[in-house]
């Protein structure tokens, strides 16, 4: 057909051509939403290889968007995948079984584990650990997240929602969940074989870079919640600087640990945070809408999703990134130039923005600081679970 145009175009002039008019009008608006589109989705992952008997902890897996891409991908290419979620129910049940059907692996499974609840991230650690021999771990890839709605400045302030333990819900599922598991998790991933390539790959979110640091106070339980915005970006903030951290003591526990003869690296365990990019997930809907229905319908489905169709990601694309940081050679042991953890964005390495990300001290400390001050809410908790266990006992022999 193209050729047929162009064919009486050039023999015949454009008086021949129907609709020539509209066409050229219409035409450079066609191939600038085209090349916006082309530009938006970014670019996608060349990189592969067989994950047959890798065992790997996945979070934010039921998103059905981004975190669904990635684990069908993975599955296909034959990983065993442990899906954390917060409930093992009928719904989880029979998704699970729907993804062994699609993708032909029945190494999935589901294990119960909310993010934002430090006593369940304990339990599932410990049961993870407590195994003689070490059980394989190739890694954990982490897409849960939470962002709420930021409100309407001066006329609506957002709701302070809380986590199980009291901490606000973006800190405690954005960086508090996540830290406590794959801290706790750290005795798993240095009993990996030294030829065993161990990624830990969590996602972050460019609104980092407007985040605060809060050293002291890294759970964020003294701040006052007046922007739900400055509590997400600082969440993703904070958990970055952290997974610096995490990526030196693991290299340097392996090192200490290792007998003198075997002189291992631990550089087969790369931390590296992912970039996606914005897509249009379910954050972006909730932030959007402010949380109403009413809002969601008229103004993101209606009014603003053309807009959004050509300038953001779908949850397939975002998952480009991801598969990327999976996959891509760069990160084996054999390949990588330093021992610092990495940033992805647009399927390549890129450097980090903040400077913090150079500041060795200050990502100690707040690393530490949070580890003292998720200690003392366990043990509060723990404190508040037990007074409960007498009081049940003593009102059920009074009913006798």
């Amino acid at each position: 057909m193209p050729l047929n145009i162009l064919g009486t175009i050039l023999t015949e002039g454009t008086d021949n051509i129907p609709h020539y008019d509209t066409i050229k009008t219409a035409l450079p608006y066609v191939l600038g939403a085209t090349a916006i589109k082309y530009w938006s989705r970014g670019p996608s992952n060349t990189w592969e290889r067989k994950l047959h008997g890798k065992v790997y902890i996945v979070t934010g897996a039921t998103s059905q968007g981004m975190g669904t891409s990635v684990i069908l991908e993975m599955a296909r290419l034959g990983a065993q995948l442990i899906f954390l979620t917060r409930e093992v129910d009928e719904w989880s049940t029979e998704w699970v079984e729907d993804l062994r059907e699609r993708t032909k692996n029945e190494l999935l499974f589901m294990e119960k584990c909310d993010l934002n609840d430090l006593w369940e991230i304990r339990k599932f650690v410990t049961s993870w650990l407590d195994n003689s021999p070490p059980r394989r771990l190739d890694g954990v890839i982490v897409m849960s997240g939470n962002m709420e709605p930021w409100g309407i400045p001066k006329f609506k302030l957002p709701k302070r929602k809380s986590s199980k333990d009291g901490l606000e819900v973006q800190m405690a599922t954005n960086y508090v969940g996540i830290f406590h598991l794959l801290n706790l998790l750290q005795p798993s991933f240095k009993a990996q074989p030294p030829d065993r390539d161990v990624r830990i790959i969590v996602t972050t979110c460019w609104l980092q870079v407007m985040g605060d640091i809060n050293v002291e106070d890294p759970l964020w339980q003294k701040v006052k919640y007046d922007s739900a915005l400055k509590f997400f970006a600082s969440s993703k903030l904070q958990l970055g600087l952290s997974m610096m951290e995490l990526q030196r003591r693991l290299i340097e526990s392996v090192k200490n640990d290792s007998k003198k003869n075997t002189e291992r690296s631990g550089k087969n365990i790369a931390v590296c945070m992912v970039q996606p990019g914005t897509m249009r997930s379910q954050s972006l809907r909730r932030v959007i809408s402010n949380g109403s229905i009413t809002l969601l319908i008229l103004l993101y489905c209606i009014i603003l999703y053309p807009i959004l169709w050509l300038f953001t990601k779908s949850g397939n694309r975002a998952a480009q990134n991801l598969l990327y940081a999976l996959n891509t050679p760069e990160l084996e042991e054999i390949n990588r130039q330093d021992e610092k953890a990495k940033y992805v964005s647009d399927c390549s390495i890129v450097k980090f923005a903040r400077k913090e990300f150079e500041d060795e001290v200050l990502q100690k400390q707040l690393f530490e600081n949070t580890e003292r001050d998720i200690l003392e809410i366990e043990k509060k908790m723990a404190i508040k679970r037990n007074a409960g266990k007498p009081e049940k006992k003593k009102d059920s022999k009074k009913k006798k």
